[in-house]
């Protein structure tokens, strides 16, 4: 399986995907593939309060853009 996939052409161009063997497990640093439970949790807790924090703040500027975005309130606070 492995062996086939790795020296079949997968397309005309065979610049386009370029394959390689896998190193053998004993010559992988296992340690760094993993990362502890207690840091993903705190990882994912800081993304959301950021995302939170990234859409609450751009949603002050859009909705004072949309308030303004009908012709009437344009023409009357910018006259042109």
């Amino acid at each position: 399986g492995a062996a086939v996939a790795a020296q079949t052409q997968q397309t005309k161009n065979p610049t386009v995907w370029l394959t390689e063997w896998a190193p053998e497990p004993q010559d992988v640093y296992w340690k760094n593939l993993s990362i502890p439970f207690v840091e993903l949790t705190i990882r994912r807790l800081i993304m959301a309060v950021a995302l939170f924090f990234l859409v609450f703040f751009f949603m002050i500027p859009i909705t004072a853009v949309q308030s303004l975005a009908n012709l009437d309130s344009i023409s009357r606070t910018v006259p042109f």
